[in-house]
């Protein structure tokens, strides 16, 4: 009897070790994502400064709200990613992982091809923030969309626990943050 209830208390001690490692790690992350918010705001506050309110005519509204539209959609597939994965639905997670990397995707590859056909000039004060902002978003998309893959492939080798579901959590996330501030660059690029 001694030994189940020594047994049943080192049991409790150690999830409640767990979760206590689960918030820290939570809370690292959010200072993280804080951190990867700066160069964000720099090239919002760069884009005023250098050039103003002014948008130019040429700039293709369409592929810049079909981009973001795309990303929004794949938001809310990432966001039911973490919820299959806390609730230990690796299958789940990695349909709804897959429908967010095929929107991810698509929506990182158009905003490449603005940064490649793009109809500005780069040697005016809009067309280089702009081409340095769509660039700083396109790379964090990629390494965002490189995360969630990865994430997916490790979730079909070895599955997922309430120990090991953490990071895929986190993977999410971090394409939810990606997104975030690609609509609120959208916002400053193209409407603002």
């Amino acid at each position: 009897m001694a030994a189940r209830t020594a047994m049943g208390s080192a049991q409790t001690r150690s999830d409640v070790e767990s979760r206590i490692e689960q918030r820290k790690m939570r809370s690292a992350f959010a200072i993280f994502l804080f951190s990867m918010s700066v160069p964000y705001f720099m090239m919002i506050n760069v884009r005023y400064i250098m050039s103003g309110g002014f948008i130019p005519p040429a700039l293709d509204q369409t592929t810049g709200a079909i981009q973001t539209v795309l990303l929004v959609i794949s938001l809310l597939t990432a966001v039911a990613a973490v919820r299959r994965v806390q609730q230990g639905d690796g299958r789940g997670y990695k349909r709804m992982t897959d429908v967010t990397l095929f929107l991810g995707g698509v929506g990182t590859l158009m905003q490449g091809y603005e940064l490649w056909y793009h109809p500005l000039n780069p040697m005016s004060h809009y067309g280089e923030t702009f081409l340095a902002t769509v660039g700083l978003s396109v790379v964090m998309g990629l390494v965002g969309l490189l995360v969630l893959a990865a994430g997916r492939e490790r979730v079909k080798r070895i599955g997922v626990t309430p120990e090991r579901q953490l990071g895929y959590e986190l993977s999410s996330w971090y394409w939810v943050f990606t997104v975030i501030t690609w609509v609120a660059l959208y916002v400053e690029l193209y409407l603002l």
